[in-house]
């Protein structure tokens, strides 16, 4: 049996439970801060995934959203939704984004680092604060979160795989 076998069998429950209380805890924090999340009435996920309706923000779609977090150094999905073909949207303007809890969760995040994220969502998508002064402090809370947990070797550096140019 493969180690990532074994190691998926040994802490997977875990990891995997861990995802799904992070993804209601920031489903919980957007909906508190004026964001329209989707299925607010189920519990708005079963998941790691949370979709949010972006129509009624300043930013007005997925696609602004997606680039201008991206520009704040926090990585969401544009995403359409299930109504956004009959209003004339498509995928370059979404009405929505997906959010994912799986990369914070693998960082080792929980609960109370979820709220702080959507904190910097609501800067950016809400306040319309400057991106870069966003983007500095979201470095900033990044530097606690470097390690990879929820597997056997959890001295690994979260990106050491990774090579930049």
């Amino acid at each position: 049996m493969s180690k990532y076998i074994v190691e998926l069998h040994t802490i997977g429950k875990d990891y995997t439970g861990q995802m799904l209380k992070n993804a209601k805890a920031l489903a919980q924090s957007l909906h508190d801060r004026g964001f329209q999340v989707i299925g607010e009435h189920k519990g708005f996920t079963e998941s790691h995934t949370i979709m949010v309706d972006l129509t009624e923000t300043p930013l007005k779609d997925g696609s602004n959203v997606e680039e201008t977090l991206e520009d704040a150094n926090i990585i969401i999905n544009r995403n359409l939704l299930s109504w956004d073909k009959k209003r004339g949207r498509d995928y370059r303007t979404p009405g929505g984004i997906r959010l994912g809890t799986s990369e914070t969760t693998r960082l080792g995040m929980k609960e109370s680092e979820m709220d702080a994220i959507v904190e910097f969502i609501t800067r950016v998508v809400m306040k319309e604060e400057d991106v870069k002064k966003v983007a500095a402090d979201v470095s900033e809370f990044k530097k606690d979160y470097q390690k990879v947990h929820y597997a056997f070797d959890t001295e690994t550096e979260a990106y050491a795989h990774l090579r930049f140019m």
